[in-house]
């Protein structure tokens, strides 16, 4: 085994990064200090662990089977550490957190303030983006937990818990309502139609049911697609065509009677938000400790 461990920690660094100039930023070191430590961890090795592209450089195929086991290995010694913070009543440490914009605003954000006012020493972390690329950031090691929408698929090697259970529907300005309802998918298909964009979960969820409960050539296609479902409820309210949204997100303007939901003759089945979490790799104290405090909270 290599005796300078800091060898894999530049090595770490700069195949997270993808770039020696942001590793060394990272590492507070020059970028040939880094260019030479990656040059001693290839000559012991006896392998090239990078290769330069146009925007930078990756992981070789033999790079990548390396950054896994360091991967794991780091996590291990984080893991130490926080373990030595619990008797100090987490009074440090660091807690990395994924979510969508629905799971945050609708989920998460309660969590979040009342571990930062139990525990201000602890620095939070919240990466926001859609199910799947959260759920690869914690396969790559970049987060501890995420909650993300379901139904949910590849989980190898992780382990999900339902926390909050949700329903997709369709909705518009009262000026959109049908004479009749409910409304078959066909039948919707003769609307403009609002919905996100074809990378979130969301939008794959409420396609694959429409798949099943239409017929091929009456498919709904959406007129416009969005990043946010803030943004389909705003086209939504104005007028613009019927918005395929999360119902937490329509509910107050559903309320004000700014928003009419449809009726439909086959809807969504409801499924879940869902607490994500590596199922071998050991959690540091602060996200053992939001763990519990979810879990326990969702058990009353």
């Amino acid at each position: 085994m290599i005796d300078n461990l800091a060898l894999y920690r530049y090595f770490f660094e700069v195949a997270k990064a993808g770039s020696i100039s942001a590793a060394a930023k990272k590492l507070y070191v020059s970028q040939p200090a880094v260019s030479a430590m990656i040059g001693n961890l290839e000559k012991e090795l006896h392998t090239v662990l990078f290769f330069r592209t146009s925007r930078g450089i990756a992981l070789t195929p033999e790079g990548r089977v390396l950054f896994d086991y360091v991967k794991n290995a780091f996590s291990f010694l984080e893991a130490g550490e926080d373990k030595l913070l619990e008797f100090s009543g987490l009074a440090g440490g660091e807690l990395r957190i994924g979510a969508s914009d629905m799971t945050l605003k609708f989920f998460l954000l309660d969590y979040i303030e009342k571990f930062h006012q139990d525990h201000p020493g602890i620095h939070l972390s919240v990466t926001n983006a859609p199910t799947p690329q959260t759920l690869s950031a914690l396969k790559g090691g970049n987060i501890d937990l995420c909650v993300v929408s379901g139904p949910l698929s590849e989980l190898e090697h992780l382990v999900s818990l339902p926390v909050k259970e949700i329903q997709d529907v369709f909705v518009a300005s009262p000026s959109f309502r049908p004479e009749s309802t409910p409304l078959s998918f066909e039948e919707l298909s003769e609307f403009p139609l609002i919905m996100l964009e074809k990378t979130t979960s969301t939008r794959a969820y409420v396609d694959q049911h429409i798949r099943v409960h239409c017929r091929a050539d009456k498919l709904p296609r959406p007129t416009i697609e969005l990043a946010t479902s803030d943004l389909v409820l705003e086209f939504a309210k104005r007028g613009i065509g019927i918005g395929s949204v999360v119902r937490d997100f329509a509910a107050d303007a559903l309320q004000k009677g700014e928003l009419y939901e449809f009726s439909l003759a086959c809807p969504p089945p409801p499924r879940t938000f869902c607490l994500v979490y590596p199922e071998n790799l050991p959690l540091s104290a602060a996200a053992k400790s939001f763990l519990a405090s979810i879990l326990s909270e969702n058990r009353k």
